[in-house]
């Protein structure tokens, strides 16, 4: 009874628009129809009030009825434009739709704003962008508007572009990897661009190229998803270059640019071949004309992609973008000339061929590839590399296409792009141009190539320039500095098919930086620079010794060269070498060794084996000349010892035979 007392006294203490509200709130706790009729009342009666007008929204938004809420909330927002109450709520609606999984009010705000007429839901958002006193937080309001209502752009996508454009630039960021870029290359562009209606000129269209591929590439090479200023990046690095791309193919269309069409092609060798074509069958005309700029920037983009695969299948790290916080484990590769081995029944030859695009030759490529690298990934890597090279050799065909080139990489800071030198060496050297790869290679820093990978592409572009004695020092330099492990050399060298490139090209190997292929690679080199040393003329007995302990290395490879070392050997009459006992221990060697005394054998005179005690106490020598018998006995007991040996790691025997015998193989290779 006085609870009731009281309530009727507070009742006749509202004002008329309190009670209508009061009597709302009252009646919609038992009875939603009479709080309904009371509600209609209420706006009936009082449509300039702003509390009775916002009760009706919330009293809709209670009951989860986003249709009516979306009416009652369009009248406010017209009717009320000053009230912050209202712009509160307009705040929570545009974060919900920013969201991609919400709670149940944002659902409800979404809902709401689905049921809005399209002029509500754009003067509502850019209305909200327009008071935002951040110009990033105003991008993304604008960014939000352009998406939910892309029937827009023509009216905000230009000015919104330039916006980003303008506020990156006095922005504190030292790096394309930023907030302001990653709006305007991943979130407006690809909207931008899908109006057929909008008019962007094409110097602009330009720079947004530029823009997009500076952005994408650093940040694959930050190594890290992250992007400055943005707290969460959804950006993926598999999608990336499918978004570049996307961009170049609209870009090309609104240009009407011929070879926009490639864009959609996922292959890289139909891509170069419709790069070149275009090149030789139509006029370029100036460094301004639509046809020179489709050809430089459509060349770049292809280029840049490609070298990006390229990098990242040599050396995964250089662009080491997290994957659900898992590393890549991999082995760097790097790109030597081939020293091939004679081939035996694992290995094919890499002769696939094409027609070459300006003439009506075919022309081919030797190329091998680690046998630890899965097809799928060697056969990414050669098309890849083939491809930038060949985007690369068109970008360098006129002065013309140099000069603006130049102007690209400039704009682009390739300065800073610390695989790009490595990759210039490597296309010299693919070019057969030995003498300019090796200048480019002296030129890099430890920083932009390991000393390892440095020493050994040197030393194959050393031995192609046939500087054996420079070749051989780099390759001694490498096996000191490899650590003292132990491998099995039983896995060979694996041909992996490929495309093909302009005839003449020298074979060239992608090796694995591990210590086996290490040691491979460097062992090749030293029989091919020992092969040419020891068969000149004259004695050579040193190099020949030498050969034949390294040949020991992947036998029966290079049987032949054992041949040629015998009938060397045969036609001197005599053989002298002293660390035949410290390193020869393949019984197949030893026995044609060994039938080299017998008189079927040309009883030729060996000096291979240190004196024993008792040749010591006689001071006699241990060789093979006829009449010494006892010197023959020696000798043969001498080699079943040097026999019994034949189980030793092989690998191992070599490396130390690099490692100890430095000197004697370096002053061989002056001889």
């Amino acid at each position: 009874m006085r609870t009731g007392i009281i309530d009727e006294m507070q009742e006749n203490q509202l004002s008329d628009e309190e009670y209508v509200i009061y009597r709302t709130k009252n009646s919609h706790k038992h009875d939603l129809a009479t709080a309904k009729a009371w509600m209609i009342t209420a706006k009936t009666l009082f449509p300039r009030n702003f509390a009775v007008q916002l009760e009706a929204y919330t009293t809709q938004k209670s009951a989860n009825n986003p249709k009516e809420a979306a009416r009652y909330f369009s009248s406010l927002f017209f009717d009320f434009p000053n009230e912050a109450e209202l712009w509160e709520e307009v705040q929570q609606i545009t974060c919900a739709l920013q969201k991609a999984n919400g709670n149940i009010i944002s659902q409800f705000h979404c809902d709401m704003f689905s049921h809005m007429l399209t002029e509500v839901q754009h003067q509502l958002l850019l209305a909200m962008a327009e008071r935002a006193e951040d110009t990033l937080e105003h991008c993304r309001l604008m960014l939000v508007l352009l998406s939910m209502l892309p029937q827009f752009v023509d009216t905000h996508g230009k000015k919104l572009a330039d916006t980003l454009l303008t506020s990156e630039k006095h922005s504190t960021y030292q790096t394309p990897v930023n907030c302001f870029r990653k709006l305007l290359v991943v979130d407006l562009l690809p909207t931008l661009l899908s109006s057929r209606t909008i008019d962007v000129p094409q110097k602009q269209l330009y720079r947004l190229i530029l823009k997009s591929v500076d952005f994408y590439v650093s940040w694959f090479a930050s190594g890290s998803t992250l992007i400055q200023g943005v707290e969460e990046s959804e950006l993926k690095a598999e999608e990336a270059w499918t978004n570049l791309f996307k961009i170049m193919f609209a870009m090309g269309r609104k240009l009407g640019w011929e070879l926009s069409s490639m864009f959609s092609i996922n292959n890289r060798e139909l891509m170069c071949q419709n790069l070149w074509s275009f090149y030789h069958s139509t006029p370029l005309g100036g460094e301004d004309s639509p046809n020179f700029r489709q050809l430089i920037y459509c060349t770049t983009v292809v280029l840049v992609e490609s070298l990006y695969e390229y990098v990242r299948k040599i050396n995964p790290l250089s662009f080491q973008i997290p994957n659900q916080g898992n590393k890549v484990d991999y082995t760097p590769l790097l790109l030597v000339p081939a020293i091939l081995p004679s081939r035996d029944n694992d290995q094919e030859p890499v002769l696939k061929r094409r027609k070459d695009d300006s003439s009506s030759s075919y022309s081919t490529l030797n190329v091998t590839v680690t046998k630890g690298c899965h097809v799928p990934t060697a056969t990414t890597l050669l098309s890849s590399f083939l491809t930038a090279v060949s985007c690369w050799e068109l970008l360098q065909q006129t002065e013309e296409l140099r000069s603006e080139f130049a102007k690209i990489c400039s704009h682009l800071r390739t300065e800073t792009w610390l695989w790009l030198p490595s990759f210039v060496a490597d296309v010299l050297l693919y070019q057969g141009l030995y003498s300019e790869a090796l200048t480019k290679l002296q030129s890099l820093s430890s920083t932009l190539l390991n000393p390892q990978s440095l020493l050994l592409k040197s030393a194959g572009i050393s031995f192609c320039l046939r500087n054996h004695f420079a070749a051989t020092e780099k390759i001694l330099h490498v096996i000191a500095d490899l650590s003292a492990e132990s491998s099995d050399p039983s896995g060979h060298l694996t041909i992996i098919p490929c495309s093909s490139s302009p005839h003449g090209k020298p074979p060239l190997h992608f090796m694995a930086l591990n210590h086996t292929e290490i040691v491979q690679y460097s062992v090749s080199i030293l029989v091919a620079c020992f092969r040419d040393q020891a068969f000149r003329n004259g004695n050579c007995d040193f190099a020949i010794g030498h050969l034949i302990v390294l040949l020991q290395y992947d036998w029966p490879n290079n049987a032949s060269l054992l041949e040629e070392s015998l009938e060397k050997i045969r036609r001197q009459g005599q053989f002298a070498y002293k660390l035949f006992s410290s390193y020869v221990i393949q019984v197949d060697i030893l026995e044609e060794i060994a039938f080299l005394v017998t008189d079927q054998g040309g009883a030729i005179n060996m000096d291979i084996f240190p004196p024993s005690a008792t040749q010591l106490a006689t001071q006699r020598r241990m060789t093979t000349r006829r009449g010494d018998l006892g010197a023959r006995e020696d000798f043969r007991a001498a080699m079943k010892r040097q026999m019994s040996r034949s189980q030793e790691n092989i690998h191992n025997l070599i490396v130390q035979f690099m490692i100890r015998e430095r000197e004697a193989i370096l002053q061989a290779m002056k001889i």
